[in-house]
């Protein structure tokens, strides 16, 4: 019997964002690949999401839809289909994206070509609102086109390495169980972008990764709450001072170490200059709790690996404004 494959999708507010529920129903009803369990999670949608899911689900019994209070952030969205999905293998597909009708497919039939396999990935095409391609990648191989596609393979250990600090390594794709359901989605802390770190945790977890041709069409949306302006910035520089410590707990920050510590000092940069933006607006308690949050994580810039991405006047120029935490504050608070 064919393994049955549950297709994770999480909607908010996806009538009014875009014509999404519609859109990914459409592309997750099309697949050639037919034992499926598509878990529908609204997560506390104020539009007509959840009725248009209602609709779907009353012409289609594989449809479930787990309808929740929104708590912020996607992991909680997440992490309820992560409790109900219940096919061998199990996927995460994001509302505002697109699969070729043979993605899922293709995506089987590598697992059982080899049983090995913990993770399969297809190509995943990003894609500008616009319809520009930023990019194509099958895992961390880059890719002129699609038809450029040959099978790999890379350890989970390695796929890891290749996420601390900048993600070189993109998987969009298909899970073995066991795998997925290895590392829960509540993450014990509420952060902009928990899922990542799970997904990290995941990638710990598993011996092999594979790769098919089936094609997962992200687009990057400069609107999306991770990319927009807002006091979650600082979240980030928590994700990175917990990826920090795990990555040297686990042996692998050296082999990375410039390149997290660059983007670790980027992040605390956009987290400052949001807080700096945002404070005023903060009551009393929670403008202390956010500043203490960035006084930490600059304290925990690793300086001597930082500082070899710069030369000359810019190495200065951030030595001295690495200095002292008050400084770089008042910098931030002035340059708004």
């Amino acid at each position: 019997m064919k393994p049955k494959v549950s297709v994770i999708t999480t909607f908010y507010n996806s009538v009014s964002l875009g014509n999404f529920v519609h859109r990914a129903m459409d592309c997750l009803l099309a697949q050639t690949y037919h034992n499926l369990e598509l878990i529908c999670v609204n997560d506390g949608s104020k539009d007509e999401t959840l009725t248009q899911l209602k609709m779907y689900a009353e012409k289609d019994s594989r449809i479930l839809i787990i309808d929740k209070p929104n708590e912020g952030t996607a992991q909680y969205a997440k992490a309820a289909g992560q409790d109900v999905a219940t096919g061998d293998l199990v996927m995460l597909f994001d509302h505002d994206d697109l699969l070729s009708a043979d993605a899922i497919e293709k995506g089987v039939q590598a697992f059982t070509e080899k049983p090995a396999l913990g993770m399969v990935g297809m190509i995943v095409k990003t894609v500008f609102p616009d319809g520009n391609i930023k990019n194509i990648y099958s895992l961390h191989q880059p890719l002129d086109t699609e038809s450029a596609f040959i099978p790999h393979q890379i350890s989970g250990e390695d796929a890891l390495r290749l996420t601390l600090g900048r993600y070189d390594f993109h998987f969009r794709g298909i899970y073995r169980r066991e795998v997925f359901q290895k590392v829960s989605f509540r993450f014990t802390e509420k952060l902009l972008n928990a899922d990542e770190i799970v997904e990290r945790l995941i990638l710990k977890n598993v011996k092999l990764i594979g790769s098919c041709s089936g094609i997962y069409t992200h687009f990057v949306h400069p609107d999306s709450s991770a990319k927009s302006f807002n006091i979650k910035k600082t979240d980030l520089v928590v994700t990175d001072m917990y990826m920090r410590s795990f990555a040297k707990n686990h042996g692998i920050y050296n082999e990375r170490k410039e390149v997290f510590e660059l983007v670790a000092y980027k992040n605390l940069i956009d987290a400052m200059k949001a807080f700096q933006h945002f404070r005023k607006e903060l009551p009393a308690e929670e403008s202390y709790r956010q500043n203490e949050r960035l006084r930490t994580a600059f304290r925990e810039i690793d300086r001597p690996v930082l500082f070899k991405n710069f030369n000359g006047f810019i190495r200065f120029y951030h030595q001295i404004l690495l200095s002292d935490y008050n400084l770089f504050s008042r910098f931030y608070q002035i340059k708004k």
